[in-house]
């Protein structure tokens, strides 16, 4: 019988059999337009928002099936609030590594007590989880969307909690330069969308988190070998998970814009499919960091908003 560690690892190396069969075909993970909803799984239950690798595997799984419920559960969850699921229906499978562990050793006093300790190898396990949409009983799932007028502000949002300086220059190129720590973007008005300009300020945003004074990666790295497709790699993914997580949704064309680098990854993953475990991992942190400055600068931009009502109420 196979144990944990033998069933995650062999789980593993199908999803990325896939996911490179995918991307000799040209896209990530559907040809078709997926929904947004499918890549920001959370449990209802546990309230947990799954992320890293386990974000992918139930991303993926979503966007295959055509699910468009983010809400995923167990099967006890499930019954244990009278939910049914579907007949012949199967779950998917997540991984859990466990790097601690609870001993029991005696004090000064020669008393035992419990302690917590880091472990060297982790314990490795599994869990499987259901879609909503194979699930007869849970309640609707309702989900928004963002007017033209909430991109918009969004996209000023998003470039005013940015951790270095954003600046539009006339010219087709946009980038961001380690060595200077700023990203150059074509002008705003130049794209063919407000949702094609976020995509790629978010991309762009998502590899200055890679800064050696923020997540430190490896991010000066000559075009065209693997180290800088490994990082392309990070900041796609980085970008997408914080599309989802913003409720911004990518159409038509700029979906397939994020295609645009899948074939320097396929080599990559050939060499060692564990790199786009690691990437998953990388672009929680990238979407950790983002997030976490927008909602700063939201809830500080609340508080001023606030302050300047109870000044001119004072006058």
């Amino acid at each position: 019988m196979p144990t944990a560690k033998e069933i995650v690892n062999e789980s593993r190396k199908e999803l990325v059999k896939e996911i490179i069969e995918n991307m000799k075909k040209g896209f990530l993970f559907s040809q078709d337009r997926w929904d947004k909803e499918a890549i920001r799984p959370h449990n209802p239950i546990s309230k947990a928002k799954y992320q890293g690798v386990n974000r992918m595997r139930l991303a993926y799984q979503a966007i295959k099936k055509g699910y468009k419920d983010p809400r995923w559960v167990t099967f006890l969850q499930a019954k244990e609030n009278g939910w049914e699921i579907n007949s012949k229906e199967k779950g998917t499978l997540c991984e859990k590594w466990i790097w601690t562990k609870e001993i029991k050793e005696l004090d000064e006093d020669k008393k035992e007590v419990k302690k917590i300790i880091q472990l060297k190898v982790p314990i490795v396990n599994y869990f499987t989880l259901f879609n909503a949409t194979q699930i007869t009983g849970m309640p609707e799932y309702n989900k928004k969307e963002k007017n033209d007028t909430e991109l918009f502000e969004l996209a000023n949002d998003l470039i005013n909690c940015s951790e270095c300086p954003i600046n539009e220059i006339a010219q087709e190129k946009c980038f961001y330069s380690p060595i200077k720590d700023e990203i150059i973007l074509t002008p705003r008005r130049y794209f063919k969308s407000e949702e094609a300009f976020i995509a790629t300020l978010l991309h762009e945003m998502s590899h200055s988190t890679g800064h050696e004074s923020r997540l430190n990666r490896n991010i000066i790295n000559v075009f065209g070998t693997n180290e800088y497709a490994k990082e392309e790699l990070r900041a796609e993914l980085g970008a997408i998970f914080v599309e989802a997580d913003l409720n911004f949704d990518l159409k038509g064309e700029n979906k397939i814009d994020h295609t645009n680098y899948l074939k320097s990854w396929i080599s990559v993953l050939e060499d060692n499919p564990d790199e786009l475990f690691k990437a998953c991992n990388d672009s929680s942190k990238i979407l950790e960091r983002i997030i976490e400055n927008y909602n700063n600068y939201i809830e500080l931009e609340k508080n001023n908003k606030q302050e300047m009502e109870d000044c001119v109420f004072e006058m």
